[in-house]
């Protein structure tokens, strides 16, 4: 297995680890604000990696490694791949978060494909997984941004970047104190319901600093939201990441550095 650094740049930075034996360790945070720094970043992890895998919050064309649009980074937006090759000498994987969140489920084991995971901290990402395990994308170039959809319902009628994120949870907890993860979880429950009608996943993989942050909160009003899904809909397995790197681990499999589980 060919070791390497992986990257993710999102809404609250950027961490970076590197890949050994299909391994991430050693993730910590990175100060990077232009391609130079992220390349400098990557080097101090590794001077001579085999392959360099970046999830990035926003609109990215992976198969160009192209950046179209990205609040956390706007410094990244354009060909950020052929930037990264160059200054870095290696073989280089630029995906949009979401699909990054998707693939970590195959490094999962006992999971059950198709899946779509949903990433929640500073805003919201999506991916999803075919039953064979690979990415399902939309039909342009990007990848999914479900984070338009609108969240109607306690109140709220947002969209769900703003709603299920940072800021929506912040405004919870200012009106509701100590109730908010409850009126949030329900708000994720509902969201999910839509979604899960629309992708008929088998696993839903929730991840992000919100859901490793409110933890617990969200298993029992999450859970009586997906009851209500329509008979015709299964009812599929919720897993909740423990972990604020996950990102990291689909990343590794993009760029080759991390093996799929075996089924």
């Amino acid at each position: 297995m060919r070791n390497g650094v992986v990257v993710d740049i999102g809404g609250s930075g950027t961490r970076i680890g590197a890949v050994v034996n299909g391994n991430v360790v050693g993730v910590h945070g990175a100060e990077v604000a232009t391609a130079q720094d992220l390349a400098t970043a990557v080097l101090a992890v590794d001077r001579s990696p085999a392959g360099v895998g970046v999830s990035l919050n926003g609109h990215v064309d992976a198969d160009r490694g192209r950046v179209v649009m990205s609040r956390a980074a706007a410094w990244a937006e354009g060909d950020l791949r052929t930037e990264l090759v160059s200054l870095i000498d290696a073989p280089v994987s630029v995906i949009g978060d979401g699909d990054a969140h998707a693939l970590a489920l195959t490094r999962l084991p006992d999971v059950e494909f198709g899946g779509i995971a949903i990433s929640l901290g500073s805003s919201l990402a999506f991916g999803a997984l075919n039953h064979h395990g690979a990415l399902i994308h939309p039909c342009g170039h990007t990848g999914w941004d479900l984070g338009h959809w609108r969240i109607v319902g306690d109140g709220t009628n947002t969209e769900a970047w703003w709603g299920l994120g940072g800021h929506g949870l912040y405004d919870l907890e200012r009106e509701h104190g100590d109730g908010a993860a409850e009126v949030y979880a329900y708000r994720l429950g509902s969201f999910l319901v839509d979604a899960v009608q629309l992708f008929r996943p088998r696993t839903v993989l929730l991840t992000g600093g919100i859901v490793v942050g409110l933890g617990e909160a969200l298993h029992g009003p999450v859970a009586e939201q997906l009851q209500s899904l329509p008979i015709s809909v299964p009812i599929p397995r919720v897993v909740y990441s423990p972990s604020r790197d996950t990102a990291l681990f689909g990343a590794a499999v993009a760029a080759g550095l991390a093996l799929p589980e075996m089924r």
